[in-house]
């Protein structure tokens, strides 16, 4: 069944639960406008149980919301019914299979009863007393504390922790040492972990900037994109994090090279450009004296600027093609290093980086990959702001690509 149709069927429960509300706040629970309007609603919930054994439907901004998406054209005949849920302080509310006349009678009665005005966990308690466990409700506090919160605190730590890992990385090399690889693993382990629990979640992390620590918020982004590309393709998560710790070094080569040049804000001379050309090579180099790396970090630093047609650099005679992973993080390295703000450019805007990117697909891009990245980014990808055609401003939270 489409996610059209499931919307469909959202919006009409909604507007009958809302239409159900205002008749009874008008007149007693034996009225046959109210009768009626319970069969009503009754019906709408049955048809959506025919796809889920659940429905939830929200409260945003006054007016009901499905998986996200503010339902529009009920906001009118909704309004007075949604005010006064939201004044019970009500975030939510999930209806399940089984539900009954009686179970809707009761909480609606609750609902507008003045003589003993309740707020959403009085109204809980009183369904529990009467056995209903076909009506669940959420409230805002609830809702924030008990999902979103929790996953934004523990996906910040995972990310703040590669950026250290990273800093790390960097210091160890510069005083002669081995990598810390026990590090990188478990960061490269925690990453792999949030992404299989929420896609979206760690796409928004991946658009996070620190501008004055570009070098280590770069690999910390490619690793969480390129992880989540990956896993589109294949759910093996040993190999999932053997691809986290190649990406988060991916870029070590770049240890070589002076920050003056690194960070010039000004056009590479030839001399600097054949330089910074060297770093895959150097990176390779670095990652094969490290007895505890694996082999696929040693294959992505040499080949993430090879491109998919094998015209970038470093040329190397013999090779036919690229490692897949290797097509990957091209992607989302050029992606992010496109979208950050640099000494020498300013930062382009998502969708824009996409359509140059897309331009480049067949010869530095592979085209499944690159098409699954579009789909997996979204024009406008988690963590970024838009402006609605209805002047609102508004936050991405979830890319559905169907």
């Amino acid at each position: 069944m489409s996610n059209y149709k499931r919307k469909e069927l959202a919006k009409n429960l909604a507007k009958d639960l809302a239409l159900l509300i205002s008749e009874s706040s008008l007149y007693p629970a034996q009225h046959p406008n109210v009768i009626a309007q319970i069969k009503k609603t009754l019906g709408s919930a049955e048809e959506f149980f025919a796809l889920s054994d659940e429905a939830i439907l929200d409260l945003f901004e006054g007016q009901f919301a499905f998986e996200g998406i503010p339902l529009y054209d009920i906001k009118h005949a909704a309004e007075k019914s949604v005010e006064l849920l939201e004044n019970k302080s009500i975030k939510s509310i999930v209806f399940k299979k089984g539900l009954t006349p009686q179970m809707l009678l009761l909480f609606v009665g609750l609902l507008v009863d003045k003589r003993r005005p309740l707020l959403v966990d009085g109204i809980q308690m009183e369904l529990k007393k009467a056995a209903v466990e076909n009506i669940v409700l959420y409230s805002q506090e609830t809702a924030e504390t008990d999902t979103e919160s929790f996953d934004l605190i523990a996906g910040e730590k995972i990310y703040g922790s590669s950026i250290e890992a990273n800093k790390l990385v960097y210091k160890a090399l510069q005083s002669g040492q081995s990598i810390p690889t026990d590090i990188v693993d478990k960061v490269a382990s925690d990453i792999t972990e949030l992404i299989a629990k929420d896609t979206a979640s760690s796409i928004a992390l991946a658009t996070l900037r620190d501008y004055d620590e570009y070098t280590f918020t770069h690999s910390a982004n490619v690793a969480i994109l390129s992880v989540t590309l990956a896993s589109h393709v294949t759910k093996d998560r040993p190999l999932l994090n053997n691809l986290a710790r190649a990406a988060l070094l991916h870029d070590i080569g770049k240890i070589q090279i002076p920050s003056n040049v690194l960070n010039k804000p000004e056009k590479l001379t030839d001399e600097e450009w054949m330089m910074m050309k060297q770093h895959p090579s150097w990176g390779a180099k670095i990652l094969e004296q490290q007895k505890t790396v694996d082999r696929l970090a040693v294959v992505i630093a040499i080949q993430h600027h090879m491109r998919y047609d094998l015209t970038g650099y470093p040329q190397i005679s013999g090779t036919e093609k690229l490692h897949p992973f290797s097509l990957i993080v091209n992607i989302c390295d050029i992606y992010d290093a496109i979208t950050s703000k640099r000494p020498y450019k300013k930062p382009m805007a998502a969708d824009k980086a996409l359509s140059l990117m897309l331009r480049l697909v067949g010869c530095d891009f592979d085209p499944q990959f690159f098409k699954l990245f579009t789909q997996m980014i979204g024009v406008y990808p988690p963590g970024s702001f838009v402006r609605l055609n209805t002047g609102e401003i508004a936050v991405i939270k979830r890319i559905r690509p169907q």
